[in-house]
């Protein structure tokens, strides 16, 4: 289990994400989010801590939206994340919880930025040996190698900013968007 105090700089990857589009977004497809996020670890309980996300922000390209960008919203209102040890005392089972804001550089020929915000919060779950999850790096072809995959529990629903919830009107839905994270591998200068 972590130390309180602690803090880790993960590298994330989202590899073969399906982008749905809602009107007024036309362009479907796949996508590769890489980025990174900050923790610190929070006091909990006997067998569990919390996380706060002092940082996060992924990015992916795509040939109608240009740059896409999901990172925390100036106000973070999402509850901690937790790792929690499982019931054979074998392993941690960490769930990571983020609602971040998205924001589409463009639409089509309609020059952006187009902001949005998630509906909901993402949970993203994976059971892994100790915590911080082993390093990651990056296949030639962009998938991810190393680290641990968090499963999401549902699929990423973006919708426009304030309007959150079960009834909201959804613009962006990103399927399948398991996140691969580990330990930053330091730079390579």
């Amino acid at each position: 289990m972590p130390e309180v105090g602690q803090t880790f700089t993960l590298s994330l990857n989202a590899y073969g994400v399906t982008l749905i589009p809602h009107a007024p977004h036309e362009q479907g497809g796949t996508v590769n989010f890489i980025g990174s996020q900050s923790v610190r670890i929070l006091a909990g309980g006997a067998d569990f801590v919390r996380y706060q996300l002092l940082n996060f922000t992924m990015t992916a390209e795509h040939p109608a939206y240009g740059r896409i960008t999901l990172k925390l919203p100036d106000i973070v209102d999402t509850p901690d994340s937790i790792i929690r040890l499982t019931p054979d005392g074998e392993s941690l089972t960490d769930t990571l919880t983020v609602a971040p804001t998205m924001t589409l550089d463009k639409s089509g020929d309609q020059e952006g930025p187009f902001p949005y915000e998630a509906a909901e919060p993402i949970v993203l779950t994976a059971t892994i040996p100790s915590y911080p999850p082993p390093a990651q790096d990056i296949n030639p072809d962009g998938s991810p190698t190393g680290g641990a995959l968090y499963r999401s529990s549902g699929p990423a629903r973006f919708t426009a900013p304030g309007s959150g919830g079960p009834d909201a009107v959804i613009y962006i839905e990103l399927q399948d968007f398991n996140v691969n994270q580990g330990v930053m591998l330091p730079s390579a200068e």
